[in-house]
């Protein structure tokens, strides 16, 4: 036993002694955000939070678009197996822009046998994690097992990580932590560094817009989108707007709002931040538009993601989904926007499916409103941003409102105009064209049904105002209303994806002229609303003219765009077909609200 108690003591010995005389090694990431490693990252190395520690992205941009070749190249593939494939999909490196460095501490000590090892511990994270070490033909990727020499931990290893995937519910959270171990004869070493995939961020409308997207239309098929496609190429076409316009040609889906949200993920670079954007397919698996996203919306620099499990109920479309601008109120910051996603309780599904994506990004946390109350449901029918420069957040709100869309009509009967035509747009004016404008006078408009429904409406859009100013602190001054006029009882096809307890309800609420506040921000005094066609009084449009005067209150002006049949007769207006790819103006990790 003396023995056995000698030989553990000498034993004890040598391990201390290693532990005293173990090299000391470092490995390194961005830690500080300021674009370059060096040795002021050593504070937040072990951080991996949104506020501190190092960042980096998922590489899911589609290089020379090799995995939209090939889901176009031979039989359908599944849903699954097109978002699947990206940049990062296999171990070749083809978008080293978008990895975030890692670095060792050269090593002038070790000894020549002495080796060196970079893992990924997590089993969650290192399927989803890639690392990359700088050879002379290039990026290679290093796996878990892979030995470096002694020669390259003398000079430090140079590496770069990237991520398979984003952040997703449920699932990982985008934390890795990445270990460097050293052995060195009998000297053994360790440090680890940790890092964070970057959010997925949605734009908001104080971002200057990129491109406009919209479905392409036929002129023998799709007249009324041909004719709305023309329309709107010319007004971008503008010298004071001059924005491109990019076409779907692949469906007749004319809602473009409604099969993808664009966003963005990006991370410090050494002259700045770099943008990778990143489109969201709607969860809706049966609407074969959405298939676009990745087809051939994606491309170098641009991603795209899909989360499965959602319904062609239109909570689940994307026109259901937009971004309050940055602000703070009450301690709560939220400094890139914040999302906002309309509810359907009376309905199932409820909640939007994409609404637990977008917390798992953990940064703009999605408030969600009331749209129980319209037939479709959505947030870009009732509320919009504009930004106005000198308010207390930067921005505005506008707000549908009911009322006073009725109260325009109204006055015009008290002043003598009630047998004049309600609508001033002519009923399927080219050939091809369908649907049809009611043939009715303002004083057959003007139901006491209608002037009730538009109370009640009124007092629902009442408590979203409510839940907004209760969450933004934005004053009173600051919200405008702009004037609609709802119904209901109004009809769809069964393939529009309104629920049938919705669909031509009594309950509901429908437009009956185009909604001014489903328009398009262009810039900082441009808007783009769909033209209300209201009754012509004294050679003017009534409605036009209380839209041009609500937005002139802050300095818009506003254009014009007939979508009657292209789009209003479907259910929605000019946001709904189109979309807007904009250009973050700062960096998330250390934005400031406005």
């Amino acid at each position: 036993m003396a023995c056995i108690d000698v030989i553990r003591s000498l034993l004890l010995l040598l391990s201390i002694c290693h532990i005293g005389l173990a090299l000391k090694i470092e490995i390194r990431a961005d830690s500080n955000r300021d674009g370059v490693v060096d040795d002021q990252d050593i504070h937040d190395k072990l951080e991996w939070s949104d506020s501190a520690g190092a960042i980096f992205l998922a590489n899911i941009g589609d290089t020379d678009r090799r995995c939209s070749k090939f889901a176009l190249s031979g039989e359908a593939l599944s849903d699954e197996a097109l978002a699947a494939c990206n940049d990062a999909s296999d171990d070749i490196q083809r978008s080293p822009k978008y990895m975030a460095s890692l670095k060792t501490v050269p090593i002038s000590s070790v000894v020549d046998d002495a080796w060196g090892n970079i893992r990924i511990a997590h089993e969650i994270a290192w399927k989803n994690v890639r690392i990359f070490r700088r050879e002379k033909d290039g990026w290679v990727f290093t796996t878990n097992d892979y030995k470096f020499p002694a020669s390259q931990l003398r000079e430090g290893l140079e590496l770069g990580i990237d991520a398979r995937d984003t952040r997703r519910p449920n699932s990982w959270d985008g934390r890795v932590e990445v270990e460097f171990t050293v052995q060195n004869g009998l000297e053994f070493s360790r440090d680890i560094v940790r890092l964070r995939v970057a959010p997925v961020l949605t734009f908001h409308h104080l971002m200057p817009v990129l491109e406009v997207l919209t479905t392409n239309g036929n002129k023998s098929v799709t007249p009324e989108q041909a004719q709305f496609v023309s329309d709107l190429r010319g007004i971008l076409d503008e010298p004071s707007i001059k924005k491109p316009l990019w076409l779907f040609n692949h469906s007749d889906d004319v809602w473009v709002q409604d099969i993808l949200e664009p966003g963005y993920t990006s991370f410090p670079g050494p002259t700045g931040p770099i943008t990778l954007e990143v489109i969201i397919r709607s969860s809706q698996g049966s609407r074969v538009a959405g298939r676009q996203v990745f087809e051939y919306l994606r491309k170098e620099g641009r991603g795209a993601v899909y989360s499965t499990g959602g319904t062609r109920d239109e909570v689940d479309s994307m026109g259901n989904l937009e971004t309050i601008p940055p602000y703070q109120h009450n301690g709560n910051k939220y400094p890139v926007g914040r999302i906002i996603e309309g509810s359907h309780l009376g309905s199932y599904p409820s909640y939007p499916h994409v609404y637990d994506y977008m917390r798992a990004q953990e940064f703009q946390d999605p408030l969600v409103l009331d749209t129980d109350w319209l037939a479709v449901g959505h947030v870009d029918e009732m509320v919009q941003f504009i930004p106005v420069p000198g308010t207390r957040h930067g921005w505005a709100l506008f707000i549908a409102d009911p009322v006073g869309g009725v109260a325009i009509l109204q006055k015009a009967k008290d002043d003598g105009f009630g047998d004049y035509n309600a609508f001033s747009r002519s009923d399927s004016p080219k050939p091809g064209f369908t649907g049809n404008v009611p043939n009715k006078t303002i004083d057959e408009l003007l139901t006491s049904q209608l002037i009730e429904e538009s109370q009640k409406f009124a007092g629902r859009l009442d408590g979203v105002k409510a839940v907004l100013q209760q969450e933004t602190g934005i004053d009173d001054k600051d919200i405008y209303k702009v004037p609609v006029v709802f119904t209901t009882g109004v009809c769809w096809g069964t393939d529009e994806g309104v629920s049938p307890e919705r669909n031509c309800s009594t309950k509901h609420a429908a437009g009956v002229y185009p909604d001014a506040v489903n328009g398009v921000v262009l810039g900082d005094s441009k808007y783009l609303s769909p033209k209300p066609w209201g009754p012509i009084i004294d050679d003017k449009d009534i409605l036009m003219e209380a839209v041009k005067k609500v937005y002139g209150e802050v300095g818009y002006e506003v254009m014009f765009i007939d979508d009657w049949f292209s789009h209003h007769e479907g259910g929605g207006d000019v946001h709904c077909g189109t979309n807007t790819i904009r250009a973050p103006q700062q960096p998330w990790w250390n934005a400031k609200p406005l």
